[in-house]
């Protein structure tokens, strides 16, 4: 009897549906700066297809990073190949030069949404130009990359 309701139990856990994680990509920036001229693709991983997600873009500096912003194009590119474009805007500093993401010592880290409630077919995905109209290479950018999570809206 006791095998039997193992058996059971064992078969039951199996049916239920896998929980949604959230996911993460990371990328080095090259040492001797991000170019304007070079693009970073991601592709987003995602547990569900019938699902919807939330993409943050999240990027990680240290203290040789010479602006307070960092302006970039985002690419979100569709299964069906359609892009849609959008320009992201993130403060990396107040206006008395403090960094204002998280992090300690010398490294920081700073998010922002890029799209929300998207399935996977509506971000097939992310392509991510620096686009700071200043100069054509950035220093003191370490990682970029993107956060897949379960929609929090519906």
């Amino acid at each position: 009897m006791t095998l039997v309701i193992a058996a059971a139990m064992l078969v039951m856990g199996s049916c239920q549906r896998k929980p949604v994680m959230t996911h993460a990509r990371f990328v080095h920036l090259p040492t001797d700066g991000w170019q304007r001229t070079l693009p970073l693709t991601f592709r987003p991983e995602y547990d569900d297809s019938a699902a919807t997600y939330d993409i943050t873009l999240a990027v990680r500096y240290d203290n040789s990073y010479r602006y307070r912003n960092l302006t970039m194009a985002v690419d979100v590119i569709t299964a069906d190949s359609a892009v849609n474009r959008r320009t992201v805007d993130m403060a990396l500093a107040d206006e008395y030069g403090n960094w204002t993401g998280g992090g300690f010592g010398t490294l920081y880290q700073s998010k922002v949404p890029v799209v929300e409630a998207v399935t996977p077919d509506e971000a097939r995905s992310i392509v991510v130009w620096q686009s700071m109209g200043v100069c054509d290479t950035l220093w003191g950018l370490v990682n970029l990359g993107i956060i897949t999570t379960p929609a929090t809206k519906k």
